[in-house]
Formats: C-alpha cells, sequence, structure tokens
C-alpha cells in the first residue's frame, strides 16, 4: 500500500545503521516507579500508541535539554494497523507511516520524507532517524501514569525509548480531601481544575480563586509541579487551610495514582504525599 506523505521543505530518505543498548531512565529522588509491560492488544494500538511520545534515550544517549525529539502516532483511517508517524529530531521533521500489529510487530511501509535544515549541535538527529527506519517491534510499558515506548530491532535490541504522560488521568476537576495528611472538611469545597492542554491549573483554594501553571518534567517519572501561582486577595475563617494549600502545592514533583481511578496522591521530593484528591464532576 503506497502512502502519501507530505513534504514540509525538501525531502531526504533515512538511512540505516545499527544502534547499542540505552541507559536506564531516570527517576525522581522518591524513587522508581514500578514498570509493568501492558498487554499489547489492537486497543493498546488505538488508545495507548496514538499521542505525542517524548524521546528520552536515543542510540545509548541520554537525552536532554528543552528543544528534545518527539513522535507524533496519528490513526490512518484507511487501514486499523497502520499509524501514521510524524517526528522531529532535534532539528529536521520527519513523516511517513507504519504497519504495526498487536503482537508488538512494527515495520516502515514508506520512505521516510524529511526536511534538510542544518543544525549545529544536533544531538540526536542521527540516531534517531537510525531508529525510524531500522526499528522491527515495539513494546509498551506503563509506569505509574506514563508510558514508555521501545523501538526495538528483531533480536530485542532497544534503538529508542520514549515517554508519554498519561495526563487523561489527571486532567479535569479534583477535590482536595486532605493537606499534609491532613483532613479537609468537604464543606470547603477546595477544588482544582487541571487543564493538561493549555498546561494550566485553576480553582478554589478555600477563600479565594487560583490560577497557576502545570509543568511536567521529561527527565522524571509521573513529574508535574506548579507555578506561577495567583490568587485573589480576600481573607475568610479558612485562610490557614488556603495557606496550607498553596505552600504544599509549592513542593509538589510528581503525581501518583490513589487507592482507586477516583483519586490522585500529589507527592513532595521525598516521596511524601502532600495533597490528596478525588475526582469531582463540575455542574
Amino acid at each position: 500500500m503506497k502512502i502519501k506523505t507530505i513534504l514540509i521543505a525538501s525531502a531526504a530518505v533515512i538511512a540505516t545503521t545499527a544502534c547499542k543498548a540505552p541507559t536506564q531512565v531516570a527517576t525522581n529522588s522518591a524513587g522508581t516507579v514500578k514498570t509493568e509491560t501492558i498487554s499489547q492488544t489492537e486497543g493498546a494500538i488505538h488508545k495507548v500508541l496514538y499521542g505525542t511520545w517524548t524521546a528520552i534515550d536515543v542510540n545509548s544517549v541520554a537525552v536532554s535539554g528543552t528543544d528534545r525529539p518527539y513522535i507524533e502516532f496519528g490513526e490512518d483511517p484507511s487501514n486499523p494497523f497502520i499509524v501514521k508517524c510524524y517526528a522531529y529530531d532535534g532539528c529536521n521533521y520527519i513523516n511517513g507511516s507504519y504497519a504495526v500489529t498487536p503482537g508488538g510487530a512494527m515495520k516502515r511501509i514508506s520512505d521516510f520524507i524529511s526536511t534538510m535544515k542544518m543544525c549545529d549541535g544536533a544531538n540526536y538527529e542521527m540516531g534517531m532517524n537510525l531508529a525510524l527506519n531500522d526499528v522491527t517491534n515495539y513494546k509498551i510499558e506503563k509506569a505509574g501514569l506514563e508510558y514508555l515506548l521501545y523501538f526495538q530491532t528483531a533480536s530485542g535490541k532497544n534503538l529508542m525509548v520514549l515517554r508519554k504522560f498519561e495526563s487523561d488521568y489527571i486532567n479535569g476537576a479534583w477535590r482536595v480531601t486532605s493537606i499534609n495528611g491532613a483532613s479537609v472538611d468537604n464543606d470547603m469545597e477546595l477544588d482544582l481544575v487541571f487543564d493538561f492542554t493549555d498546561h494550566t491549573v485553576h480553582g478554589n483554594v478555600g477563600c479565594n480563586t487560583m490560577n497557576g501553571t502545570i509543568t511536567v518534567n521529561p527527565d522524571v517519572q509521573n513529574a508535574i509541579s506548579f507555578t506561577n501561582m495567583i490568587t485573589t486577595r480576600m481573607t475568610c475563617p479558612y485562610i490557614s487551610t488556603e495557606n496550607a494549600l498553596l505552600k504544599a502545592l509549592e513542593t509538589v514533583v510528581d503525581v501518583q495514582p490513589g487507592g482507586d481511578d477516583a483519586s490522585a496522591v500529589l507527592r513532595n521530593a521525598t516521596g511524601n504525599a502532600v495533597v490528596n484528591l478525588q475526582r469531582i464532576n463540575l455542574k
């Protein structure tokens, strides 16, 4: 099947070579998150593989910096087992298509078309291009609220490792149920709304309304932090609880699922729970 690709600038066909095994995935000081291989069913292709993946290791080189390589996988309406690939290698943009199977096979089915921009310090460009070309298998693992995607050869050698934060779990409205272990009266209605599309948080922190920025650190598993927090300046009987919540949010470095699908825990750098949340539906 011939797949048409869009040429962004001028075209180049990606070359091939061998790659080494990657280094370990970074974790935070709270400890390594348990990683489990997920069942690679047809649903995994549609629900997990689609979306944006940030490269964390390319050809045994740990990825760092702000201008990071990434891959976006999307649907091909003509066939559920063909995925469109749009990638950025730190310098150029690349697109093409793969045939994938629920069992973990991945095969390039078209030439990958790339822009031909020349960049200084493009440390991951060659390794990523080779991984895109040489991959024959993929494996997906889940680590807390994140997925790890491994590009592999037929022998199981890792060519590239990518990470995707599962924002769907934490996206939306939550009620604060405890702060630093102290229970919060539900009548106070301390509500937070997370919007990962716009990277914002807003809500009612007890007396005042609050707005801020959500940041996800690609070097830390399940990372989430809150910055640029701005509140109104009213005073009320709940002001001490409000201040405790704002101070707790400033220390948050990651988020973990709670005891069920409707709860979550925000933790500090030592792994202690500083804010417990329960999902709510705002009218």
